[in-house]
């Protein structure tokens, strides 16, 4: 006799708060948006907004001048679980990404659409407060209302003055209630709002250009052009390989699938070593090229959208001395299977046959990216004599009787520092970098305790890094105003520059001794303010002599 059956439906409200806790990261929750507007959408032109609205809460929004959606396919499009594209080689997967990337950090997500050549436009929202005070899948869903349509054609005519083109229709995404965006890395809310917001607009950037770099580059055939504008500019492409700047193609690989029904589908690899910085003529080209141990690795591209990396997904450790070795993997969508592709279109779970194959196939190519920067290093550690400079002789003696942290490196390759927090992760043993100390590549200064910098992130005087020698090194930026009008009209006088230095050194450390995943952004905001406080006192003094340098 057969057992009886029930229907058991899920509470609602915990499964949408549920959906919250997908693990997206921001850049990766508007990537999956942009998605929808390159892939059902077909847009060829899509702007990002982001920023603080008078009040100092976060405004994100996402406009595009794609196809547009009539009232029953904005229903289906936020739908938790929206019908399959018919296109099987789409950018969309599970139909849950517009809405589980958004509510990841919002709790009200509106999307306003008008199709091509239509007068009329439609809303629907999804308001997490709602669903919970009502206990049901509510969905507001209608034609827009008079200030949801305005909110469209402001978006659209923004757009279109962007994109230089007449925009017909299109759909906008805004998001309300943001309550999960500013939040430091140990998850509280961060304290200098409009400082977050500009380094999440700056990762957002650097996010998408990679992201979609075969999108936004007009002369990549590979994908259909699109134009992605982030806060009014227009995006460029970044192309982790210099395939036209001197990246070096040391291989290239086909490996051949067969897929459910019989048909045979081929992911294609190509190993790219980039040149070493003496290697280069024009630095910008070589800065432009962040050659660092965190975009090291393969580059995962699905449907020509990246959606994975880089990182060497299984096949061997980050290492500082193939900093140089990028690897770019293609596949279409019907090899997803294979490749363990998720809801979120990031991080992936490859086949434990393809990984091994994978490891003997970049074997060689590691050893002779290791190869080729040790001769570079050679070659620079030759020429270089900065550290016979006297406060690195000084340092060098006296650095083991002060109060700093230590570096510590273990067998799996984990690597800590150690300060009066404790046990602070720098690097995990699968070679990624934990974000809370910055890592070098710069080996010709690898063994200085005290560095000089064209620039620094965010414009700061002062900052520190970890160098491949284990050292924790200080950063002073050469192009600050203080550095320009107070530290270089010194600069013949020996024992003034030994203090200055002495004395940044000693703030920079005590600093790396307080510093963990908790106060590391109270000591970000910190060197920001005293540097732009310093560059508005030194603004009166006089510029030195362009050749009073050292």
């Amino acid at each position: 006799m057969p057992k009886s059956t029930k229907i058991v439906p899920p509470d609602t409200t915990r499964v949408i708060e549920g959906f919250r806790d997908t693990g997206y990261t921001f850049e990766a929750a508007i990537a999956d948006i942009i998605d929808n507007s390159i892939g059902p959408g077909e847009a060829s032109n899509v702007a990002v907004t982001l920023g603080l609205d008078a009040a100092g809460n976060a405004v994100v929004e996402v406009i595009d001048d794609g196809v547009g959606m009539d009232l029953d396919r904005l229903e289906n499009a936020m739908r938790y679980g929206a019908e399959r594209q018919a296109n099987p080689n789409s950018l969309s997967k599970f139909g849950l990404g517009l809405k589980t990337a958004s509510t990841q950090f919002c709790r009200r997500l509106l999307v306003v659409s008008r199709p091509r050549g239509a007068s009329t436009s439609f809303a629907a929202a999804w308001d997490l407060d709602t669903v919970a005070t009502t206990g049901n899948w509510v969905l507001e869903h209608d034609e827009a209302d008079e200030a949801e349509g305005v909110m469209l054609d402001d978006a659209l005519a923004e757009l279109a003055d962007l994109s230089e083109s007449v925009q017909d229709g299109g759909t906008l995404v805004s998001w309300a209630k943001i309550d999960r965006l500013l939040k430091t890395q140990g998850g509280k809310e961060a304290r200098n709002r409009s400082l977050a917001m500009k380094r999440t607009e700056a990762n957002l950037r650097d996010h998408l250009r990679m992201v979609f770099q075969r999108f936004i580059n007009p002369s990549d055939s590979r994908a259909r052009n699109v134009n992605i504008f982030l806060n009014g500019e227009q995006l460029p492409a970044w192309d982790p390989f210099m395939e036209n700047c001197g990246g070096d193609l040391v291989m290239t690989k086909d490996f051949t699938f067969e897929v459910p029904g019989g048909e045979s589908h081929t992911a294609k690899l190509r190993a790219f070593i980039l040149p070493r910085k003496d290697e280069i003529s024009d630095l910008d080209v070589w800065k432009e090229a962040r050659i660092s141990l965190n975009l090291q690795g393969i580059y995962l591209y699905r449907e020509d959208r990246l959606i994975d990396g880089p990182s060497w997904l299984g096949t061997g450790a980050a290492e500082t001395h193939i900093n140089n070795l990028r690897v770019e993997l293609t596949f279409d969508a019907l090899l997803d299977g294979v490749f363990g592709v998720g809801i979120k279109k990031s991080g992936v779970h490859i086949d434990g046959a393809l990984i091994e194959v994978l490891m003997d196939l970049l074997a060689p190519i590691r050893r002779e990216a290791d190869k080729r920067s040790r001769v570079g290093k050679a070659k620079t550690s030759a020429a270089k004599t900065n550290g016979n400079r006297p406060t690195e002789v000084t340092l060098g003696r006296l650095k083991g009787k002060l109060a700093v942290p230590t570096i510590s490196r273990s067998s799996d390759g984990t690597v800590v520092m150690v300060n009066k927090t404790g046990d602070v992760p720098v690097i995990g043993s699968d070679g990624e970098p934990s974000g809370i100390v910055n890592i070098t590549v710069d080996d010709e200064f690898a063994s200085m305790n005290i560095v000089r910098r064209e620039s620094l992130m965010d414009g700061v005087l002062w900052d520190m890094s970890l160098s491949t020698n284990n050292i924790l090194q200080v950063e002073l930026n050469a192009g600050h105003e203080w550095y320009q009008k107070a530290y270089l009209p010194i600069a013949g006088n020996s024992t003034m520059v030994q203090a200055i230095e002495f004395l940044f050194y000693a703030v920079a450390q005590a600093e790396l001794d307080a510093t963990n995943s908790e106060t590391r952004e109270m000591f970000e905001e910190l060197r920001v303010d005293v540097s732009r406080n310093l560059r508005k006192l030194v603004k009166d003094l006089p510029s030195p002599d362009s050749n009073d340098d050292e």
